[in-house]
């Protein structure tokens, strides 16, 4: 990744998760800081009945630890415009594109509220009470955690978060959305980069943890999917980004810089054209 990294990454491990499951929670002596709250967005309350099985299976395996909350498009903007109104006002409103909306959303949430979010195409294999666990306990004296999820080739994914309220990564990553918030020119660059993975993880490599009370992990895959999540699909905005990261990845590292190459030289031609199009239309 082009931007170096501030502080050094620390990881939950599929072994965390293990040592975690052997452990009896109901004697651990650390502090539960994570808020038990389960968060999920929809247009509006009719789910798509091809995410009937994932949202299902989140609801049942923590029905008895969480709290669930189904954030509808209506929800979303009444809580942006309450929680950050400037945000609201001079960014939130000016996105081309809903899922940007809703990205954006994410993070406002988890800073406020805390907790975990999921997209609706992730189902829960466990309860998401034995990550959260894992992460309370690895980092007993830390006032604030959050984890998120590894893709590859080397990013994060923002279709699964986990925060307690007010963490400071959460409030950087709210306050830099006015600084992303561009027209990227190519639609999948746009959305990624002003609010999707890549703006998470360009922001999440520029913080630094000033203090043993802030801890931030990324899930190693194979604690992420399939031992806790699997997925469901449905032309879902976590698959389409899968795809193209994936194509990335998996190209030759010289196809990689020729083709990064020409792009640039291909948007900068495309401005260029536009800037001589629009100086003509002024004249």
């Amino acid at each position: 990744m082009f931007v170096r990294r501030r502080s050094p990454k620390l990881f939950i491990t599929e072994a965390d998760l293990y040592k975690m499951m052997q452990r009896n929670s109901a004697n651990s002596t650390y502090q539960r800081r994570i808020p038990r709250i389960i968060h999920q967005t929809w247009k509006d309350t009719s789910i798509p009945s091809r995410w009937n099985l994932s949202v299902r299976s989140v609801r049942k395996l923590n029905a008895d630890n969480f709290e669930y909350r189904l954030w509808t498009d209506n929800d979303m903007h009444e809580f942006v415009r309450e929680k950050e109104p400037d945000v609201y006002a001079n960014t939130f409103l000016t996105y081309s594109h809903n899922i940007q909306r809703v990205d954006a959303f994410r993070y406002i949430l988890l800073y406020h509220l805390g907790g975990v979010y999921i997209d609706m195409d992730a189902g829960c294999s466990k309860s998401l009470d034995i990550l959260l666990d894992a992460l309370e306990a690895l980092d007993p004296q830390a006032k604030h955690l959050a984890a998120l999820p590894e893709t590859k080739p080397n990013g994060l994914s923002n279709d699964f978060m986990i925060s307690t309220k007010g963490h400071p990564l959460f409030a950087e990553l709210v306050s830099h959305l006015s600084i992303f918030n561009h027209n990227y020119i190519v639609y999948y660059l746009t959305i990624m980069l002003s609010t999707g993975p890549l703006f998470l993880t360009i922001n999440e490599r520029l913080f630094s943890r000033s203090s043993g009370t802030i801890s931030v992990r990324i899930i190693e895959g194979k604690a992420y999917s399939p031992l806790l999540l699997w997925f469901a699909g449905g032309n879902s905005w976590h698959g389409r980004d899968a795809q193209i990261i994936k194509y990335i990845y998996d190209v030759p590292r010289t196809l990689q810089l020729a083709s990064i190459i020409t792009a640039f030289l291909l948007i900068f031609f495309i401005y260029f054209l536009y800037s001589c199009y629009r100086r003509r239309s002024v004249r």
